[in-house]
C-alpha cells in the first residue's frame, strides 16, 4: 500500500471538487429547459475547452505529439464524458433519480477493486472495503430508504439500473486511466479531453435534433456557459490534479459528498428542508471516510 500521507491540500480539493460537481445538477435542470441533452453536453463540452485553452496558452503548456499521447486523451474524453453521461442520462428516464444516485454511489467500490488490480499500491485493505461500504450506507440514508422502492414507469426499470450501473463502471474505470496515463500538463490535458467529448457529441446531437437557437433561452444559455467553465472545465483540472496526488480511490469518495452538498445547495437557495435522516447520513458518511483514510 502506498505510504503516502494525504494533505491538507488533497482534502480541500476533494472538497472543491463535490462542491463543483454539486452545482452542476441545479445548473443542468436549467440547461435542458430549451435545448437537448445531446447539444447541452456538448455545448458545455466544448464552453470547457474554450475556457481552458487561455491557460494552456499562458502556461505555454504543449500539446501530445505521438498517436499513442491522442489516444489516452480520447480515452479519457469517451469513458470520463460521452459514455457515462449518455448511459445515466438513460437510466434516469427508467428509473428514479434517487435509486440512480446510490447506484451511482457504487462507484468508489468498483474503483476501488479496479485499482487493486490496475494501479500499482493500490491494496484491498479491511479498513478501506469497510470504510467505502459505510459510506455507500451513509448515500442510502442521505437519499432515503423509499428510493430503493423502484416504481416502474414507462420502460423498463430493470434496464435503467442495469444503465445507471455500467455508467458508474465507466466512472470509476475513467478514474483508473487517468492513473495510468502517461504524464501531461494539467490545463492541457483537461482542455483537450473536454474538447475532444465536445466534437465527438457533435454530430450525435445533430442527429438527434438540429439546434434551434431561436427556442433556446438566456437563463438556459447562462447555465450551460457555467456548466462548462466550471462543473466541467475547472472542475476536470482539480478532479486530474486529486488522481494524480492522491490516487483514484481517494477521487473517488466525491460520489458520497456530492449529494450530501446538493442538499445543502437546495436548503440555502431553494428553501428545502435538510431532514434528520439526511443529517445522520452525513454523519455515516464523514466516519466511511475517515475509516477508509486510516492507516496502520
Amino acid at each position: 500500500m502506498s505510504l503516502r500521507k494525504h494533505t491538507a491540500g488533497d482534502y480541500r480539493d476533494l472538497a472543491l471538487l463535490a462542491i463543483l460537481w454539486s452545482g452542476a445538477f441545479a445548473l443542468t435542470d436549467l440547461a435542458v429547459e430549451t435545448m437537448t441533452p445531446a447539444w447541452s453536453v456538448s455545448i458545455r463540452m466544448l464552453v470547457s475547452a474554450a475556457v481552458l485553452a487561455p491557460f494552456v496558452i499562458l502556461n505555454r503548456e504543449p500539446l501530445p505529439r505521438t498517436r499513442k499521447m491522442w489516444g489516452w486523451m480520447t480515452a479519457l474524453a469517451l469513458c470520463g464524458d460521452l459514455i457515462p453521461f449518455f448511459l445515466l442520462s438513460w437510466g434516469i428516464t427508467l428509473i428514479t433519480s434517487g435509486l440512480s444516485a446510490i447506484l451511482v454511489g457504487i462507484m468508489p467500490l468498483i474503483t476501488l477493486i479496479l485499482a487493486r488490480i490496475f494501479v500499482p499500491g493500490e491494496v484491498l485493505t479491511a479498513t478501506r472495503i469497510g470504510g467505502f461500504a459505510v459510506g455507500l450506507i451513509g448515500l442510502v440514508i442521505v437519499v432515503g430508504p423509499d428510493a430503493l422502492e423502484n416504481t416502474p414507469g414507462e420502460g423498463t426499470p430493470l434496464l435503467g439500473e442495469m444503465l445507471v450501473l455500467a455508467a458508474a463502471f465507466f466512472f470509476a474505470m475513467n478514474a483508473i486511466i487517468a492513473r495510468r496515463a502517461p504524464p501531461a500538463p494539467l490545463y492541457s490535458k483537461a482542455c483537450l479531453t473536454t474538447g475532444i467529448a465536445g466534437i465527438i457529441m457533435l454530430p450525435l446531437a445533430w442527429a438527434e435534433a438540429p439546434l434551434d437557437i431561436d427556442a433556446i433561452t438566456v437563463q438556459s444559455w447562462i447555465a450551460v456557459i457555467v456548466l462548462g467553465a466550471l462543473p466541467v472545465g475547472y472542475a476536470t483540472v482539480v478532479y486530474f490534479r486529486v488522481i494524480e496526488n492522491a490516487g483514484p480511490s481517494f477521487m473517488a469518495m466525491t460520489n458520497y459528498l456530492v449529494p450530501v452538498i446538493a442538499l445543502a445547495v437546495g436548503a440555502l437557495f431553494l428553501d428545502e428542508t435538510i431532514t434528520l435522516h439526511a443529517l445522520v447520513g452525513l454523519t455515516v458518511i464523514l466516519g466511511g471516510i475517515g475509516l477508509a483514510e486510516l492507516r496502520r
